[in-house]
């Protein structure tokens, strides 16, 4: 027999047997599943699994929680915008009331209506200008600008300063 048959026979063997052996595995427990920090940190379950290593096996658990964290996040949230929004409408109509309320009691006092045009018109200096959003915003990039060039300024009298020869000490 041929010592180069016997040898491609041997490995041929071999191969098949890993094969079979690998087929038993679960590669789905071996093959890691690289979940976010942020995802880690929301279904940790407590310190340690803080930094636990999750396996392609465990997917459905991951997502399960993380959903859970979602949904639950997401019902206070809404809580929290319906709370907000109720607070906001009663407001307004107290405000609403106490301004209906307000101008009918003036308009029995001796001129009522120009203590209401009044409040009225010092009530439009609080309001925003047309274009305010754009002069605010155009003011902060030019600040942010000069605040730029300053510190490059300074930057480069700093440097200066540093490659000047040093005189020695006596």
């Amino acid at each position: 027999m041929n010592a180069r048959i016997a040898t491609m026979i041997a490995i041929t063997m071999t191969v098949i047997a890993a094969l079979f052996m690998a087929q038993g595995c679960d590669l789905r427990s071996m093959t890691s599943l690289e979940v976010p920090p942020d995802i880690k940190g929301t279904i940790a379950h407590g310190p340690e699994d803080v930094d636990r290593e999750y396996t392609l096996a465990e997917v459905d658990f991951v997502v399960t929680e993380w959903r859970s964290y979602v949904d639950r996040n997401n019902g206070y949230l809404l809580a929290a915008v319906k709370d907000a929004e109720e607070r906001y409408a009663l407001a307004g109509s107290l405000i609403d009331l106490g301004v209906g309320i307000g101008t009918e009691a003036a308009s029995t006092l001796p001129g009522g209506a120009i203590i209401v045009s009044g409040l009225t018109l010092l009530t439009g200096l609080f309001m925003k200008r047309p274009g305010e959003d754009k002069r605010v915003s155009k003011e902060k990039e030019d600040s942010y600008n000069a605040g730029l060039e300053e510190g490059r300024r300074l930057a480069d009298a700093v440097k200066a300063e540093l490659s000047k020869p040093q005189e020695p000490q006596a």
